[in-house]
């Protein structure tokens, strides 16, 4: 099951499950009552521009419309507001939906919210807002299943929170939380930057390891690196901190002698001996480490079980992408309060879930280890915050062009800070 934008949605059935809908029901308002097809296509493009904060009405605010799919079988819609104003925040809230009548009662809308509150997740809103029709005791139920409760209310709504991070949630927790809710094994293959992500970080890759190399994954989410080198002969360990996406990384990986999995932090590799392996690839885990001391820590137990003169590469966030890929759409003072003090210093903490670094800060985390810097490089450029444009599009052939293009500019200092995921790369000192 997945949410799918309606303007990357098939429009036809789209429109049909539109049409299914009452023109108010419960709350909910059916905006495209009564639209023929032609008219319902020059929605769907309206909407391509208010999820981008263009051409808003005034009063409204940017948002995205979701159908909520499952296979082919399009059964609801979600539309996820990306941040709130006065009104909003005293009605309607972050998040509205509509199960079509003939899939009601199957669990569509409790998934289906749960998946909304992922994609609101990942635009930061760390606190979802939401109403319900007090006739409506349904809808309510769906919110309490996904950690509603009752804030306040009228003589005809209640008002609901969400709240999307405990304040004494561990790190685990709150991260295990985020991935067992998003759709982590196609992130490299649903959006082009993810494209790019994958096939420059592959190639940085293949620059230091052959089919004799002992390959050590930490924090290798679904397997999409770890499956890839084992299937070229690689010796593979993957360790991965998510249940859930350690039971796909296992799945996909199934039959293959050469790849081992175990449930683990980066923090602590206690499993693994000194000097164990010839490469060592830390592909995430440090987007989620905030404290110094565990920081350090998952940078040390890296360097402990590669081999002196091995290979390690760790990925992380740009600050600064992060904020112009997520802070342009009403919400860039909120963006910058969460990543930046008010003196201008880089901010570091769980509740932020993804955590961004300046380029030199990441590299000054190196000073004093045991190990020779080899380079610091890009791998998804630009993309990321100029893949929602409307008039945005790569054929394949020009993205096979703009990945030999970027590979030859990747490690420029100057091009750095704008991309969102980079590699730093160094080797064990003997």
């Amino acid at each position: 099951m997945e949410l799918i934008r309606v303007q990357d949605s098939d429009f036809r059935k789209t429109y049909e499950l539109y049409m299914s809908f009452p023109e108010s029901e419960n709350g909910y308002i059916n905006n495209v009552y009564g639209y023929d097809y032609d008219r319902f296509l020059e929605w769907i493009e309206m909407k391509r521009n208010w999820s981008m904060g263009k051409e808003l009405p005034e009063g409204f605010v940017p948002d995205t419309t979701y159908v909520l799919a499952d296979g082919d079988t399009y059964v609801g819609v979600f539309n996820l507001r990306h941040y709130l104003n006065d009104f909003l925040r005293e009605g309607a809230g972050h998040i509205g939906y509509c199960i079509s009548q003939k899939y009601r009662g199957k669990g569509y809308a409790t998934k289906g919210l749960e998946l909304a509150l992922a994609k609101a997740r990942q635009k930061s809103i760390h606190e979802v807002y939401m109403s319900v029709n007090k006739d409506n005791p349904a809808s309510l139920r769906v919110q309490i299943k996904n950690g509603a409760y009752i804030h306040h209310e009228n003589e005809k709504e209640y008002f609901t929170r969400i709240n999307q991070i405990d304040d004494g949630a561990s790190r685990e927790e709150i991260v295990s939380k985020y991935y067992t809710q998003y759709e982590e094994d196609s992130r490299l293959e649903r959006s082009v930057h993810g494209r790019l992500e994958y096939a420059v970080t592959m190639d940085y890759i293949h620059r230091y390891a052959d089919k004799s190399s002992k390959i050590l994954e930490v924090g290798a989410g679904t397997g999409r690196y770890s499956v890839a080198l084992a299937k070229e002969g690689m010796d593979v360990t993957a360790v991965e901190l998510v249940e859930k996406n350690l039971e796909v990384l296992r799945d996909h990986s199934k039959g293959m002698a050469n790849i081992k999995s175990f449930r683990g932090d980066a923090t602590k590799l206690d499993e693994f001996e000194d000097d164990t392996f010839d490469i060592t690839l830390v592909l995430g885990p440090l987007y989620h480490l905030y404290e110094k001391d565990e920081v350090d820590k998952a940078i040390d137990e890296a360097i402990r079980v590669t081999k002196p003169g091995g290979i390690m590469m760790f990925a992380f966030i740009s600050v600064y992408a992060i904020m112009y890929s997520n802070y342009f759409y009403g919400n860039w003072a909120e963006g910058q309060e969460e990543n930046f003090t008010d003196d201008y210093k880089f901010r570091h903490f769980k509740e932020q879930l993804f955590t961004g670094y300046d380029v030199t800060e990441f590299e000054h985390l190196f000073d004093g280890k045991n190990v020779t810097y080899i380079t610091t490089t890009g791998v998804d450029g630009l993309l990321e915050p100029i893949e929602h444009r409307a008039d945005f599009a790569l054929s394949d052939e020009d993205f096979k062009k703009h990945f030999e293009w970027y590979l030859h500019f990747s490690e420029k200092r100057e091009l750095l800070g704008n991309t969102n995921h980079l590699l730093y790369i160094c080797r064990k000192n003997s």
